[in-house]
């Protein structure tokens, strides 16, 4: 084990310990803790990164007199597409000091971004979702699947076991009905006691076992995260595995975690960064209703990003009484996230938000929809900017090849507008061969 993955361990036990004692603080320790850390890192920002730099000094702005909360108003928010045009200007110019580890998303708007996230963020959201996991039951080293979208050294390879931790992870990208008869039958032998990964996931190796009347072994709980949960997908999953299902939301900019209780509550992680919810019509902030989620993260300090919209909506409980799990974190009643359709290769694998990550890294997309109208081609419509080329359009060929495969028939259409449902969502994935989101 290298010193790197030592430190790193070390920087996550101790972040867990932390959030499993904050998870009890009273509001106020919560408001002292936020008004704390969202002056340290506005501070560094102005100090130290050049976005903020300028547009502090633009906006005629004094980090020195920043009070936290109740000064955030003060601060532009921040959108995907200024990030994605300006991304060098966000580094901080001692950012190595704090370690850089280069990620890239998409997320549920198809925006292709590039972040940095430090050490310490890493290990704070680790921290996070472990604490999250635990709410929904779980205990180190039991038996764990996950189905998400993994890359391992063998491009075929269904599954890979992990012995340090117990897990086995799955590939979603391979899901195919073999595939899910592959892996209902190591569930039924291994009997795991718990699940991790993307609802669509998990609903498809149920469907196929109840195609094939093939029973499953009961679970303790399922975590779903990466896509959105609908109510309907929920109780399939329950029925299905006779279990709890506990609904997960993150995103890779780190401004924002959401996580049920052993309640079932949907929590803000007040104590992992300040997320405000805002009219979309006036900017104002809102406690009460619907509205966009914006956050602020307090730990990464090689690439702040200060009241960054997320692109998602979420609802506001309005009763914000104690939950009865003793939790003081703000609770939500809806998330309004990720509602993609899926698509069915020729070769039958079942493909949802794991494509997201195909436009990554093409250059000049602001927004991209892919959508599939026969069961041997989908296209795509992508909105662009200036800096879009065919070199763009080879970067995208082969990011959507590694996840669909070479027999689809794939078109790329330069659009003004993403197409809409009729019920008005604009969805990253669309069928038209009614594989739609459930």
């Amino acid at each position: 084990m290298s010193k790197s993955t030592i430190l790193h361990a070390i920087r996550v036990l101790k972040s867990h310990i932390i959030y499993s004692y904050s998870q009890n603080w009273n509001k106020e320790q919560i408001e002292n803790h936020q008004d704390k850390k969202l002056i340290n890192i506005v501070k560094h920002a102005a100090r130290n990164v050049p976005y903020y730099r300028n547009l502090f000094s633009n906006i005629g702005f004094d980090a020195n007199d920043f009070r936290g909360r109740i000064d955030m108003h003060k601060v532009p928010l921040l959108d995907k597409q200024t990030l994605r045009t300006r991304q060098k200007e966000f580094i901080a110019d001692n950012a190595d000091r704090f370690g850089i580890n280069w990620e890239t998303t998409s997320g549920s708007t198809g925006t292709p971004l590039k972040l940095a996230i430090d050490n310490s963020t890493k290990a704070h959201k680790l921290g996070a979702v472990l604490r999250s996991y635990r709410w929904a039951g779980y205990i180190p080293w039991k038996r764990t699947f996950s189905i998400q979208s993994y890359k391992f050294a063998d491009p075929k390879a269904i599954y890979k076991h992990y012995p340090m931790v117990n897990m086995w992870r799955f590939n979603s990208r391979l899901l195919s009905k073999d595939a899910s008869l592959e892996i209902l039958a190591m569930i039924n032998d291994l009997k795991p006691e718990m699940m991790i990964g993307y609802p669509f996931s998990i609903y498809m190796l149920s469907k196929f076992a109840k195609d094939e009347r093939i029973p499953i072994h009961p679970i303790r709980s399922i975590v779903t995260a990466g896509e959105t949960l609908s109510e309907k997908r929920r109780i399939l999953l329950e029925e299905a595995y006779q279990c709890s299902v506990y609904d997960f939301y993150s995103h890779h900019e780190d401004v924002a975690i959401i996580s049920e209780c052993k309640k079932h509550s949907k929590h803000l992680f007040d104590d992992f960064s300040y997320t405000e919810i805002i009219d979309e019509q006036t900017g104002e902030t809102k406690t009460s209703g619907s509205g966009e989620l914006v956050g602020t993260g307090f730990y990464n300090y090689a690439m702040p990003l200060i009241r960054y919209r997320v692109g998602d909506k979420v609802v506001l409980n309005d009763n914000q009484e104690p939950c009865p799990c003793g939790c003081r974190f703000r609770t939500l009643e809806e998330i309004i996230g990720r509602q993609n359709d899926y698509i069915v290769t020729p070769d039958g694998r079942y493909i949802g938000n794991v494509l997201e990550h195909a436009i990554d890294k093409s250059k000049g997309v602001i927004l991209s929809q892919c959508v599939q109208d026969s069961v041997d081609h989908v296209y795509l419509n992508l909105i662009v900017d200036n800096t879009f080329s065919q070199d763009s359009i080879g970067d995208l060929e082969k990011g959507i090849r590694a996840r669909l495969g070479d027999e689809l028939l794939i078109d790329y259409k330069i659009v003004t507008e993403l197409e809409k449902k009729p019920s008005g969502k604009t969805p990253f994935i669309m069928s038209k061969i009614g594989q739609e989101f459930i």
